[in-house]
């Protein structure tokens, strides 16, 4: 669905040529940077949140989730998904196996966040250079970026929708001599998936007889509940021209494997966060800022009450940043990246137990030449990855026959990568803007990459890493047309990307044969490897106002991905099309919105092609004395079969039934 928040409600108001990017250290607003990017806050945010982020972001031109019912989805860029998306909370990398697998979830729920920033261009550079795909920026208060005294807060609570969820959550900070106090707290349980129709797709069922429609369920979609709960708090002193804070965040979730009836996944997350901040030390220096995260996480399958795999990373990550105008009066910021970090598994043969440490140096830097903005980011990385001696567990080649398994020796790979991005943004009159940014991306292949050899039962695979892995190295250009005038706005942007190493998942077409209760199962293999590729596409959207109270939206995307060898890559995302009306009247706000997705039929080898689906959605928002807002949410009110083309799952599981969410909120 469309960014309908870019153009009503006005207590929201986000007019994006007016609002500060926290991702963005030099603070530029939309219209200053080079790269359209997408904000979520205020009422748009609570109308979107869910216990997948995938699913919160798909109706951002260019987004899409890599589901796993309506529960686990982690976004998908331009077809990009895994590790190429870089997931931040405050600016720092959120540290989770969720990149491993489709069936992992986010350790951190959108119930705890202020503001979710989509960014590309230039600026990712901060981040890593494996942000090729762009940068997912969760905000949080827990360390407050601002003074405010006395007592402020939100809360939220809803229930309802195709899976009976119930939610809630509040978040206090308290100000008082020049310190700040945070305390939050979130909920969240959702029961089995409410499904129009088979779990699985009738093209599955009718290649395949292994999967009946109704494997996993039928109208109720087995084992896909969700049980979440966390918090936080911190603490934030100010002081003449800055601030230091520290803040504790726990993440604990418990949900089942909709493959196997029974199974569930149990993981906890506990992070540490401290973060010091000085501003306006001279006139060239203008900010440095320090941030130290540490992050405890642990990933147990379980199944028939014994864990079967479990994964556990621990480590640290280390940003230093200097805010500058040493170069141009425009400014520009400087930094240092450090992480180590330590990943586990002492039950079962996944992956290695492996070390990784990574050091970077990045740089951006504006020029401002008349009604001309160029942005320079470059970034060079040093990736030191050290694996333990492994045997894997490989299953057998033929049906019947013995399982074999495949030795490796303890392994050292190290990576240099460089990426340069070079950005323009240009005033050609007073309603035209024309943006392009052209770059070089170096991806350095990560551990799961490079290591996991073996079977992964909750999502029916066999995945397969190789040590031989190059880096990925990318080139592409992209151009944003920008259109405003008196409310009224319009922008697209057509973009390729062309690989000469791209790190693709490819099904290889065998399978190999393993036992499980008591039953011999084929699953597929998929290898990790270096291939030639290419992605284009384009994503635009606008809107008008029709009266004071009245607007429309519309919105779109494509991507085409092409295997440079032959034939087309996998888990690409279709066309998609929409509109929606918007309305607003006093305390009533309200958006109709209808969203198209054309059938897949450019698949890859060894995948099936994906029917089209229409989504129609409503929400309707109405605020109360004493800052409530009572809320309704409407989807897949057309009750259509819908599936993302995107999700490893899509012929196995499928999205919710049509649903209807009630919520309150309110700020104080």
């Amino acid at each position: 669905m469309a960014t309908a928040h870019l153009y009503a409600n006005e207590e929201v108001q986000l007019r994006l040529d007016e609002v500060p990017i926290t991702a963005n250290p030099l603070m530029l607003s939309n219209d200053e940077m080079v790269y359209p990017i997408h904000i979520i806050n205020g009422k748009d945010l609570q109308n979107r949140k869910s216990s997948s982020l995938g699913n919160m972001l798909d109706h951002i031109p260019g987004v899409n989730s890599s589901s796993w019912g309506d529960n686990i989805g982690r976004p998908v860029i331009r077809g990009m998904d895994r590790n190429r998306i870089k997931l931040l909370n405050n600016g720092i990398e959120i540290r989770d196996v969720s990149n491993m697998s489709g069936d992992h979830a986010i350790s951190f729920d959108s119930l705890a966040s202020e503001q979710i920033e989509i960014i590309r261009g230039p600026e990712t550079v901060i981040y890593g250079g494996g942000a090729v795909g762009g940068v997912v920026n969760i905000i949080d208060y827990r360390i407050h970026p601002e003074y405010v005294n006395g007592l402020v807060g939100k809360y939220d609570g809803s229930f309802g929708g195709a899976n009976n969820a119930t939610s809630g959550s509040i978040l206090m900070d308290y100000g008082f001599n020049n310190m700040m106090f945070h305390l939050d707290y979130y909920q969240r349980d959702t029961k089995n998936l409410k499904i129009p129709g088979f779990s699985v797709s009738k093209r599955l069922a009718d290649s395949d007889d292994e999967f009946a429609g109704d494997k996993y369920g039928k109208d109720v979609l087995q084992n896909s509940y969700n049980e979440t709960n966390g918090g936080g708090l911190g603490a934030t002193y100010f002081f003449d021209n800055g601030h230091t804070g520290f803040s504790f965040a726990k993440h604990e979730q418990e949900y089942g494997t909709i493959l196997e009836d029974g199974a569930y996944i149990d993981l906890e997350s506990d992070n540490f966060k401290y973060e010091f901040e000085m501003r306006d030390l001279s006139s060239l220096v203008n900010k440095f800022k320090f941030k130290l995260s540490h992050s405890d996480y642990e990933h147990k399958e379980i199944e028939d009450g014994a864990i079967s795999q479990d994964y556990f990373d621990k480590g640290d990550d280390v940003k230093f940043e200097l805010v500058h105008s040493l170069f141009s009066k425009s400014g520009g910021a400087i930094g240092l990246d450090l992480n180590a970090f330590r990943f586990q598994q002492k039950n079962g043969s996944f992956a290695p137990n492996n070390q990784r440490k990574n050091i970077a140096l990045y740089a951006v830097e504006r020029f401002a030449l008349g009604e001309h903005n160029l942005t320079l980011g470059l970034r060079h990385d040093y990736h030191d990855y050290q694996a333990n001696s492994f045997t894997s567990d490989d299953g057998a080649a033929e049906e019947g026959g013995a399982e074999t398994s495949t030795s490796f020796s303890e392994t050292e790979k190290t990576f240099n990568t460089t990426s340069v991005s070079l950005g323009s943004s240009s005033k050609i009159s007073a309603n035209w803007t024309l943006g392009f940014t052209v770059a070089h991306t170096e991806r350095a292949p990560s551990h799961d990459e490079l290591f996991v050899y073996g079977e992964h039962h909750a999502t029916e695979i066999i995945e397969q890493g190789s040590r031989s892995l190059k880096d990925e190295r990318s080139n592409s250009i992209d151009l944003t047309l920008s259109w405003k005038s008196e409310g009224n706005r319009f922008s697209v942007t057509p973009y390729y990307k062309d690989f000469n190493s791209y790190i693709a998942l490819l099904n290889t077409g065998t399978v190999q044969y393993h036992e499980h209760d008591g039953e011999e199962e084929a699953l597929p293999v998929y290898l990790h490897q270096n291939i030639p590729a290419e992605f284009y596409g384009f994503e635009f959207q606008g809107n008008i106002d029709l009266t004071n109270n009245y607007g429309i939206n519309y919105w779109g995307d494509y991507t085409r991905a092409k295997n440079k060898n032959g034939g087309d890559l996998p888990r690409i995302p279709p066309l998609t099309l929409g509109t929606g009306i918007y309305y607003q009247w006093n305390a009533l706000n309200a958006n109709l919105d209808l969203t198209h997705a054309f059938s897949q039929t450019d698949v890859a080898s060894n995948e099936l092609k994906t029917d089209d689906y229409t989504n129609l959605s409503l929400t309707v928002n109405y605020d109360l004395p004493y800052g409530v807002n009572a809320f309704i949410k409407g989807d897949n009110l057309l009750d259509e079969e819908k599936r993302d083309h995107t999700s490893f799952l899509k012929d196995k599981t499928l999205m919710g039934e049509r649903a209807i969410t009630f919520g309150l909120s309110g700020t104080f």
